[in-house]
């Protein structure tokens, strides 16, 4: 599919939004027609045999944030699968230390179990992720034999152990945690009669599905999950704020609003001090918002910050639009450090949406925003204008040496263009600034210009 490139349009959204679906449609596709054969070697023949039932499934049709992310756990599968074939140590290293699975890992290196036996010894437990999160989140119904089935829990999906994910609208709420295990064993759920029956340390317990939470906007429900009990205790009042939030951005700033419905299809409200919101692009739609050490503007930022990832991520994930590398020579203005093309390349089209959220929530001027929020989201936009504008340079750099495809590129120049037309609005709001808001513009020009003689000068 061709990518057009005007950028911030509902057109646009449309298309990028399709491409997401795309992905998903030649994925499963691919899979169905040259999915493992029956005696690949190094997967059980049990998940062969299953495997070959659920992949045919009529649930698996249309896309779905969790069908995509599915897809991934097996994407990571074959992966590891092909590096132990291969004989790669060292890039089955680098997975197993970076996945969930890297204490049960590092024990085995220090007993002497080299990468290769490791793999052969966790293989079973990524096979057993892909069928159980198929059954739990997937499946219409499900009826396990002889042992019951295990969910591995997924926070980022908000799973605790007192509030787990059903699919896309419920969860369920076990009669007692299981702190000493990330896995729920259960033996049969079904979507139908919104039942699950779950292996508990007591016995069987039957019990049923809630609803989770949602905001209902013009096309969709916006489902909200708590990711601790503490969280939930406050739903209320976090519900009260997102809705108000939402509001604000859909009356100041309609295409951050529109952009929003679009892409945006879950929140997973999170208790984490010190760490930001954030969002995956194996996990589309779904948000991660860190609803401690934030106050309302920084709610409103958030929100429209992950769906940017969303934006970009479901172009990224049909087309080619870098060369990625981890070579760190491009300096972020965000993160003060150098950073790889990939890096770089996201901030720029992620923080192009805050730039247009705080001018336009500026342009507003909203009456119930005091006088300290109006300084803030005016000092906002400001201060992304002038970061984004630093990164010319670098991105010119990264095209020029192929860093940055042609595809890639015309995303940025479509960007560079709506900054330029806001290039003198955002002069005269500098003139206007106050003494201190002026001494803040200063310092921070101060700084992009000595990181522009450092990191620059040979580009």
């Amino acid at each position: 599919m061709e990518l057009r490139v005007t950028f911030f349009t509902t057109d646009q959204f449309k298309q990028q939004h399709q491409l997401l679906v795309s992905t998903y449609d030649d994925f499963i596709a691919d899979l169905r027609a040259d999915g493992p054969d029956e005696e690949a070697e190094g997967l059980s023949q049990d998940f062969l045999e299953q495997f070959k039932m659920v992949i045919k499934s009529k649930s698996l049709d249309q896309y779905s944030p969790l069908s995509f992310y599915w897809l991934n756990l097996i994407d990571n599968l074959v992966y590891v699968l092909q590096m132990w074939q291969d004989g790669d140590d060292e890039g089955l290293t680098d997975f197993w230390i970076e996945s969930e699975y890297a204490s049960a890992f590092i024990e085995m290196s220090k007993a002497g179990t080299d990468s290769l036996e490791a793999t052969s010894q966790l293989m079973p437990l990524l096979e057993g992720q892909v069928l159980g999160f198929y059954h739990w989140h997937l499946s219409t119904k499900h009826k396990a034999k002889d042992v019951p089935t295990l969910y591995q829990l997924v926070p980022d999906i908000g799973d605790h152990d007192m509030g787990i994910r059903v699919g896309h609208k419920h969860q369920v709420s076990p009669p007692s945690p299981h702190p000493d295990s990330p896995a729920l064993p259960f033996w049969s759920k079904d979507f139908v009669d919104e039942t699950v029956n779950i292996d508990d340390d007591d016995g069987e317990l039957i019990g049923g599905m809630q609803a989770l939470n949602s905001i209902q906007l013009a096309s969709k429900e916006i489902f909200i999950k708590a990711a601790t009990p503490d969280v939930e205790n406050n739903i209320d009042l976090h519900l009260k704020n997102i809705s108000h939030a939402l509001e604000i951005i859909k009356n100041a700033s309609p295409r951050c609003y529109e952009a929003f419905e679009i892409f945006t299809e879950s929140l997973v409200l999170i208790d984490e001090p010190g760490i930001v919101s954030y969002s995956l692009q194996s996990l589309p739609g779904y948000s991660n918002i860190n609803v401690v050490e934030r106050d309302f503007i920084d709610l409103i930022d958030d929100l429209i910050h992950e769906n940017g990832h969303h934006a970009l991520n479901a172009v990224l994930n049909y087309h080619e639009l870098i060369e990625e590398d981890d070579d760190k020579v491009y300096w972020s203005p965000w993160r003060r450090a150098l950073r790889p093309i990939r890096g770089m390349y996201h901030g720029y089209l992620t923080f192009i949406w805050a730039y247009l959220l705080f001018s336009d929530l500026s342009k507003a001027d909203i009456k119930e925003f005091n006088e300290e929020q109006k300084d803030k989201i005016k000092l906002r936009f400001i201060e992304e204008f002038l970061m984004l504008d630093f990164c010319d340079l670098q991105l010119d750099h990264a095209y020029r040496e192929g860093k940055i495809l042609d595809a890639g590129f015309e995303l940025i120049k479509s960007a560079r263009s709506l900054l330029a037309s806001e290039r003198s609005f955002v002069e005269n709001e500098i003139r206007m600034l106050n003494t201190k808001n002026v001494d803040t513009i200063q310092a921070l020009r101060g700084e992009l210009e000595k990181a522009a003689q450092t990191y620059l000068k040979n580009l």
